[in-house]
């Protein structure tokens, strides 16, 4: 008889189970398999990025596509290349990964597409609104004068009891400037982002180094309202005002000289390099090709009513507004630059012009409620635009045939982004 096997102790069978066990599981915990990484996208070498469109116009909140091709070095469309797309100024408008535009603030901003070391642009405009509309300016103050950058951003404005506005986004929201004056502000200018001048009453000239955020006094000979400021380049630059005194800097306004052309206010001023024009509140011109070295007045005088402002493209190009609708603008004669009275209504009050072309304008002030007006043809004729105020307009400003503002009474501060047309 065979003898019974004995049973095998459990620890024994138990310990190798274990061992087994352990093993499964650092080889389930562990990464020991080795995977592949997943390789980039080859691009081929390509010799072009082409966005589609090269430029837009988008209201804000609007989406556009866009889209891009890559050519390759035979200049023949290639596919499965990725983009990569930016804006220049997000604030303005965004851009997805896919091209995907939306317009957030008014402006102009670009936007770009690169793949395989190559790129291109497009331009997109964002506007608000068609025609003109309010602005919530924050105040109460007249406003009196009105200036923007070329970029259509940041702009400020100027009116009674030292008040100062700046805005960031053209317009979009408008914060208080402290001028530690109470005096009347009626014109500002700017050489720079940073560099700006305001004019106001009682001799009041003030400068900023900072874009406003600290504006210093600045001491000259004068004790007469001062009624505009300009600059021909950060040096040289020109302050006017009552009893017909006129200031002139050649030094970024370190120092100032003084001269009288009238008794009467001066109520503008404006330059094209060392080409002054100067107005009057009783129709008088007054002209410099020296910077104010010397000065001339036109005769015989054109008009007697009050001119109000002057604005100056050229030394061949200029143009006044003022009461009655008179809107007088030069014109090239045989010997010389000479000025011809034009009338744009004589129901019309008018207080501030700009021409951010050689051929189109505006003109804003007062008939019975705030007054805009537009020409086409530098002059000759003049549209009435809707400006949806009942206050009296005192200044506006341009920086291109499209995007300007216009201020007023009560804080009033309208703005169009289609140059007043719907």
């Amino acid at each position: 008889m065979r003898p019974t096997p004995s049973p095998v102790p459990v620890r024994r069978l138990i310990a190798p189970l274990a061992v087994v066990a352990l093993a499964l599981a650092a080889m389930a915990g562990c990464e020991c398999e080795t995977r592949s990484p997943v390789a980039p996208v080859p691009i081929p070498p390509l010799s072009a990025v082409i966005v589609t469109p090269a430029s837009d116009t988008l209201r804000v909140g609007d989406r556009h596509q866009f889209t891009a091709v890559a050519l390759d070095t035979l200049g023949q469309p290639t596919g499965g290349v990725p983009f990569t797309w930016a804006s220049d100024d997000p604030a303005v408008a965004n851009v997805d990964a896919a091209g995907r535009v939306t317009g957030l603030g008014e402006g102009l901003t670009r936007i770009i597409v690169s793949a395989g070391g190559h790129a291109d642009t497009a331009t997109v405009f964002v506007f608000p609104d068609t025609a003109w509309y309010t602005q919530v300016s924050g105040s109460t103050r007249n406003l009196l004068g009105v200036f923007f950058r070329p970029d259509g951003r940041s702009g400020w404005a100027v009116g009674t009891g030292g008040a100062i506005l700046h805005t960031s986004n053209a317009g979009v929201t408008w914060t208080s400037q402290g001028s530690s004056v109470s005096a009347n502000l009626n014109a500002v200018w700017f050489n720079s982002d940073t560099d700006g001048w305001i004019a106001g009453n009682t001799g009041t000239l003030l400068h900023t180094v900072n874009g406003g955020t600290v504006w210093t006094r600045v001491t000259v000979n004068a004790s007469e309202n001062l009624m505009d400021v300009t600059f021909a380049n950060p040096s040289m630059g020109w302050a006017v005002g009552g009893s017909g005194v006129m200031l002139r800097t050649t030094n970024g306004g370190i120092g100032w000289d003084r001269q009288t052309l009238t008794g009467n206010t001066l109520r503008g001023v404006a330059a094209s390099g060392l080409d002054l024009w100067v107005v009057s509140d009783a129709g008088e011109i007054f002209g410099s090709h020296s910077g104010a070295d010397t000065v001339f007045r036109v005769q015989p005088a054109i008009t007697s009513l009050s001119l109000k402002s002057v604005w100056r493209r050229s030394a061949s190009l200029a143009w006044a507004v003022g009461s009655g609708g008179v809107s007088p603008r030069t014109v090239v004669t045989p010997d010389s630059v000479a000025w011809e009275l034009r009338n744009a209504g004589a129901s019309f009050q008018l207080a501030g012009v700009s021409y951010p072309s050689d051929v189109v304008g505006y003109a804003v002030g007062f008939n019975g409620a705030g007054t805009v007006l537009r020409t086409d043809d530098a002059g000759l004729t003049w549209q009435f635009q809707p400006s949806h105020t009942s206050r009296p307009l005192n200044d506006v400003f341009f920086v291109d045939p499209l995007r300007g503002w216009a201020v007023g009474d009560g804080g009033v501060i309208v703005h169009t982004a289609r140059g007043g047309l719907r």
